[in-house]
C-alpha cells in the first residue's frame, strides 16, 4: 500500500534529538502507554537499544510530522524500537504502508530477520502486525517487589563492578535468546546513572533509577554457573533491598513469562499490569 497523497517520508538522521522527541510525544499522543520525553530521555532510551536513524523514519505531510517508526539494528536483526502516528492519521491504512516501506527498506539492507514488541491488548497494532507477516513468539511481563515485602536484613557487601564485565558473563553462562531490552548485547551498552553490583563474586545484577518515585530498576540478575542453586540470587534481591531502603524493585515488561516464575513470586515479586507480546517477521 503506497504513502497517503501529500506524505513523505525521511531518515530520521535528518532530524535532531529534540526534534524526534517531540515527534515521538505526538505520534504517541492517546496511546495505552503516552510516551512524553525530551531529548536527554530518548538518548538515554535509544542510545543502549543500537538505534539506526538512518533505517528509521519520519513520515511528513508537508511541514508536519504524522508518524514515526524507529529502528535498531544488530547483525542481520532488526527490531521496530518504537511506532507510532499522531491521532488524525490513525485507523485509515496509513501505519501499514509506513511499515511496509520500513520493512522494505530493511530487507534491502540485507536484514534477515524483524522484531518487535507490542502491548497484548493493543488489538488494532497486533492485527496491522499480523497482516504484515508477523507472528508472535512469547508473552513478555513485568515485576514488581514493594519496598514493605519481607523482613529488612543487613546491608551485605555489595562491590561495585563494570557493568560491561556483568553482560560479558551474562554472554558466556546466562539464557540463550532472551528478549532485545535484556539481551547481553543491550547490556553491555549500560553506563552511569546505571551501577553493576557484585555480591561475593557469585551474583550480579545491573541496575539503575526507575522513572518511578522510590523505584529502582533491576535490568539482570545473573548468577554464575558453579554458584546456582545455592541461594545466590535470593541473596541478591535481598541485599538489593536491604541497599536500598524505601525503594521498591521494577523489572520492565520484557522479562520472559516462562522465565523463572516460582523464584520471582517466592522473592515477593508482583506482576506489572502491562504485559507485551514478542512478535518475529523473517525477511
Amino acid at each position: 500500500m503506497p504513502l497517503p497523497a501529500g506524505v513523505a517520508s525521511h531518515p530520521a538522521l535528518a532530524f535532531t534529538t529534540t526534534a524526534l522527541a517531540e515527534i515521538m510525544t505526538a505520534c504517541f499522543e492517546g496511546y495505552v502507554v503516552p510516551q512524553a520525553i525530551n531529548a536527554e530521555m530518548f538518548n538515554a532510551r535509544f542510545r543502549r537499544e543500537t538505534l539506526d536513524l538512518r533505517a528509521s523514519r519520519v513520515f511528513m505531510e508537508g511541514e508536519r510530522p504524522v508518524a514515526l517508526v524507529l529502528v535498531a539494528r544488530r547483525g542481520w536483526t532488526a527490531r521496530i524500537a518504537a511506532m507510532g502516528i499522531v491521532p488524525s492519521q490513525r485507523a485509515q491504512g496509513f501505519g501499514r504502508a509506513a511499515l511496509g516501506e520500513v520493512i522494505d527498506d530493511l530487507r534491502g539492507l540485507g536484514d534477515r530477520r524483524l522484531r518487535l514488541e507490542v502491548i497484548d491488548t493493543n488489538e488494532p497494532a497486533i492485527r496491522l502486525y499480523r497482516s504484515l507477516g508477523f507472528e508472535s513468539r512469547r508473552r513478555l511481563i513485568g515485576y514488581r517487589r514493594p519496598a514493605d515485602v519481607g523482613t529488612p536484613s543487613a546491608v551485605a557487601d555489595l562491590i561495585e563492578v563494570d557493568p560491561l564485565s556483568i553482560a560479558r558473563r551474562a554472554a558466556e553462562e546466562g539464557a540463550a535468546d532472551l528478549p532485545w531490552f535484556v539481551a547481553p548485547e543491550t547490556l553491555a551498552a549500560a553506563a552511569a546513572p546505571a551501577r553493576g553490583l557484585s555480591l561475593e563474586g557469585k551474583a550480579f545484577a545491573i541496575v539503575e533509577p526507575a522513572p518511578q518515585p522510590a523505584s529502582l530498576a533491576l535490568r539482570t540478575l545473573f548468577v554464575n554457573r558453579d554458584a546456582r542453586g545455592r541461594g545466590c540470587g535470593r541473596a541478591m534481591i535481598s541485599a538489593l533491598a536491604a541497599a536500598h531502603p524505601g525503594q521498591d524493585l521494577l523489572i520492565s515488561a520484557n522479562f520472559p513469562e516462562e522465565l523463572a516464575p516460582g523464584f520471582m513470586l517466592s522473592m515477593g515479586f508482583e506482576r506489572t499490569p502491562i504485559s507485551r507480546f514478542e512478535m518475529d517477521l523473517a525477511a
